[in-house]
């Protein structure tokens, strides 16, 4: 696995120019709250209404394997880290497998091993995962998404309303990346 596709080195390569350099920034930026603006509705939904949260979540991860994908391939052209067939193979594999599982997930509820709640849980859990791995293969800013997903689930799993804790801590995530993306952009120019 490259390494090299996590994030852009202080001096990109010679295929990226400087305006293309902020532009992967300011994408990547606008991804990372745009995922996570969707990671908070889903723990409302999760905090409101636990019969619905595992439909979100099976949703949120078809919707985050479309998503990081398409990010992943564009940054790899972008800024000439990587083949961009090789990153839709190990796309393929990784979000099909977390499919697989939760289908596996709905086949146990189904069954009446686990009820709706737990089916939510686990969802999210396997969503959190592969979004984790991913971040070895699209960016380092899944690494934060897949941990404010971490904090959700145990948040759901133990303490009763959690919603505001968790808002709070995207908030302080989302300001710190936008700093971060800002002061990258100007140390750059």
């Amino acid at each position: 696995m490259d390494a090299s596709i996590n994030e852009p080195q202080a001096t990109p390569p010679a295929a990226a120019s400087g305006g293309t350099f902020k532009q992967v920034l300011k994408v990547d930026a606008a991804l990372f709250v745009g995922i996570t603006f969707f990671a908070m509705l889903g723990v409302g939904i999760t905090n409101y209404r636990v019969d619905s949260a595992y439909s979100y979540w099976s949703y949120m991860l078809i919707s985050l394997a479309v998503v990081t994908t398409v990010w992943g391939i564009w940054r790899a052209k972008k800024l000439g880290l990587m083949e961009s067939g090789k990153l839709l193979y190990q796309q393929a594999i990784l979000w099909g497998a977390a499919l697989v599982s939760v289908a596996v997930i709905y086949r146990l509820l189904g069954a009446g091993r686990i009820n709706v709640d737990t089916t939510g849980l686990l969802v999210l859990l396997m969503l959190t995962f592969a979004t984790f791995v991913d971040g070895m293969l699209v960016s380092w800013k899944l690494y934060v998404v897949s941990a404010l997903l971490l904090l959700t689930l145990l948040m759901a799993a133990y303490v009763g309303q959690f919603l505001w804790i968790i808002m709070l801590a995207a908030a302080v995530l989302v300001g710190l990346m936008l700093v971060f993306v800002v002061w990258k952009i100007r140390s750059y120019g």
